[in-house]
């Protein structure tokens, strides 16, 4: 079990990425495509950034003194950056296509899980950073499309 934990926890990541790669191969919208995931992208570490800085919080095999799943220093474990680009590549890809949004949200799951139990990160870090993926891509595609020269070129 150990073993399935730290594949996922490890190389869940890509899951997502292929994901975002594929769709946005697929349908061609180079300016629009890759202006959403840039600034959604850049939303998410600046929001991932601060919040890691207003909130610290020790990783969960530093407060129980045991070995993790995985080597990791020990920095802050508040919010997961894994869980936040997951986040992000979820709220990409629901307007894109459906299918692999529901695919990442269960690789969310998956991978939330994995780095909880191999003792990375708490429950709460790996929802937030979730959350703060989602509220990135908005947040970064509303900054976008109120810039009118980038706007234009996006419809």
């Amino acid at each position: 079990m150990d073993i399935l934990i730290r594949l996922i926890a490890e190389w869940g990541l890509l899951v997502p990425a292929a994901c975002v790669t594929l769709v946005t191969l697929l349908r061609r919208r180079w300016f629009t495509d890759i202006a959403d995931g840039a600034s959604g992208g850049l939303a998410t570490i600046v929001l991932v950034k601060i919040s890691g800085a207003l909130y610290d919080e020790p990783r969960p095999f530093v407060v129980e003194h045991i070995r993790p799943l995985i080597p990791h220093i020990a920095d802050n474990a508040f919010p997961s950056d894994h869980l936040a680009a997951t986040g992000l590549a979820f709220a990409y890809l629901w307007p894109r296509s459906k299918p692999l949004a529901a695919l990442v949200f269960v690789m969310a799951l998956l991978l939330g899980s994995a780095r909880v139990l191999a003792h990375l990160h708490w429950p709460l870090d790996v929802t937030i950073g979730f959350m703060l993926g989602v509220i990135g891509l908005f947040a970064g595609n509303a900054f976008v499309r109120a810039i009118p020269a980038l706007h234009s070129r996006m419809e």
